[in-house]
């Protein structure tokens, strides 16, 4: 074989080598980890008579649709409501749309059997916006963020690395062919694999690179900062931290058995200033738990109708003193729970509500008790009941998994206590001076019969479907990676709901639990006694 043979023949095999060193790497997974784009956003909102559900669903491109359902309930009267996107916090921008002016507006028509109803609104760029839902007497705003695709810089790298290797191949395959010595195409191969070296390490590193502040849940959310959060001037991890708020009722004075509205005046602790940084926590800006005097539980979610302020329907509240309690989260400044100093007292009127559900009585001896809501048979099971020790009430309804998830959770335990040895006549007052107000959840069952029945496996396959499903083990699960849990059209639940709760300190609770089934959310009320730990001392 001739020199020049061997030559080629040298070249050729380079060649090859940069093509199969090229195809191997590009070949194998980056595993680039960058933001996934925001998950569906669920607000509850009690606007006039009706108690909705809206859910914003993710806006994936932009230009692109908003897709707004709302989710109605037992009861709920049919009509129309009105909806309209508002730009909010946009700075001069050449792109960003006038503030305080609706950009797109869309109307729903709610019909008269519960469930869901959907609306398209057209979001033209990213940024900050307030949602305007009216009914024709009311409007609700609420704030929300379309978040833009932006390209992380270690995605960027990534991409670039690869790009460079790419343009790089040819080269390197044509020198070695071409070139009078083969050492030269040694250049651009070189950095092809400087390309690659990139990219790969890029994308090895990206999982342990902190995210930047996100607008909407760190930061005030601006124009600026929504389609570009990388290119913020300041440090990547923000250590601040918000006082508590204050809560207190304002507006006239409201008659039972007629329908009122109550404004709530939500201000800083420290400055007086009207807070206007809540989040969405459990589908809700705020969870308003109200008592009235007979022990009657009303879970409400007021709507937000100006910078700080908040306002409920009371469609026919019993008259007398009523114990009141919010629970929110606020940027900075973790979950609240807050109480107004004095509740507020509705005025006698012509009629009141009927008498709420009797109490089911648990404690002592007496751990099982069963009791009827809304034509829906309920069990109530608990261990013992001791303070300082873990108790679970397990609630159980009907005999067939189709509770529907309610604000993103399958049961809601209300407790309050210790309180005194009453009547029933006067039950707001003493829950407004217990010194326990509590308010858990329940993901639903965690029994494990079998691999086939286990409740991580049962869960994620009944998230998919809105079938009943049989059996006693299905537990919601939570979303992962920017997925958005299943909302409540999705009936494949209990029928067992278990709560765990450890009571401080021994007495007398009044424990209120709610599930949501066939669109009713149905409240259970409970007496619970609690007995002193034998142990002297609490966990």
């Amino acid at each position: 074989m001739t020199v020049a043979a061997h030559a080629v023949r040298g070249r050729v095999l380079l060649a090859a080598g940069l093509c199969a060193l090229f195809v191997s790497v590009w070949m194998a997974p980056a595993f680039a980890d960058s933001p996934a784009s925001g998950a569906d956003v669920s607000v509850a909102q009690s606007l006039g008579d009706r108690e909705l559900t809206l859910v914003l669903r993710r806006v994936t491109s932009v230009p692109g649709p908003l897709r707004v359902d709302v989710v109605t309930h037992t009861g709920t009267a049919a009509g129309q409501l009105t909806l309209a996107a508002t730009p909010t916090g946009a700075v001069a921008h050449p792109r960003a749309p006038a503030p305080g002016a609706p950009s797109t507006e869309a109307v729903i028509d709610l019909g008269g059997t519960p469930g869901m109803y959907s609306a398209t609104l057209a979001m033209d760029r990213a940024g900050p916006r307030e949602l305007a839902v009216g009914d024709g007497v009311r409007v609700a705003r609420i704030p929300f963020v379309v978040p833009a695709q932006v390209t992380s810089p270690p995605e960027r790298l990534v991409y670039g690395g690869f790009l460079v290797a790419g343009v790089l191949l040819p080269v390197s395959i044509l020198m070695a062919i071409r070139a009078r010595r083969s050492g030269w195409a040694l250049l651009p191969a070189g950095g092809m694999v400087a390309g690659i070296a990139v990219s790969v390490t890029a994308a090895l590193l990206s999982a342990s690179l902190p995210l930047p502040p996100q607008p909407g849940s760190q930061l005030d959310p601006t124009v600026d900062n929504v389609e570009n959060p990388y290119a913020l001037q300041q440090p990547l991890i923000s250590d601040f931290s918000r006082p508590p708020v204050l809560l207190t009722v304002a507006g006239g004075p409201v008659s039972a058995g007629q329908p009122g509205d109550l404004d709530l005046v939500v201000i800083d602790a420290a400055t007086g200033a009207p807070v206007d940084d809540l989040l969405v926590h459990d589908s809700a800006l705020m969870h308003l738990l109200v008592v009235g005097p007979s022990g009657r539980l009303s879970h409400l979610h007021p709507i937000r109708i100006a910078p700080g302020r908040y306002q409920v329907h009371l469609a026919s509240p019993e008259p007398g003193h009523h114990a009141l309690s919010a629970e929110l989260a606020r940027r900075g400044g973790g979950i609240q729970m807050v109480r107004a100093a004095t509740g507020f007292t509705v005025t006698p009127g012509v009629t009141a509500q009927g008498p709420p559900a009797t109490a089911v009585y648990l404690g002592a001896a007496t751990t099982t008790a069963s009791t009827v809501v809304d034509a829906n048979p309920i069990t109530v099971r608990t261990t013992t009941a001791v303070a300082g020790t873990p108790t679970t009430l397990t609630v159980e309804v009907g005999d067939t998994a189709d509770l529907q998830p309610w604000l993103g959770m399958v049961g809601h335990l209300i407790v309050a206590g210790p309180l005194p040895d009453i009547d029933g006549t006067d039950i707001a007052a003493a829950v407004q001076n217990s010194p326990i107000w509590g308010h858990a959840h329940s993901m639903g069952s965690t029994s494990m019969t079998g691999m086939s029945d286990m409740p991580g496996m049962r869960g994620m396959h009944e998230m998919g479907g809105s079938t009943a499903a049989a059996g006693r083990g299905t537990m919601l699960m939570p979303p992962v990676n920017g997925d958005s849990a299943p909302d409540e059209t999705v009936a494949a639940y209990g029928p067992d709901v278990p709560f765990t709760y450890t009571f401080p300190s021994a007495g007398r609770y009044r424990l209120w639990i709610q599930i949501e089934r066939h669109y009713t959310v149905l409240t259970v009320p409970l007496v619970l006694d609690v007995a002193a730990s034998t142990a002297g001392a609490h966990r």
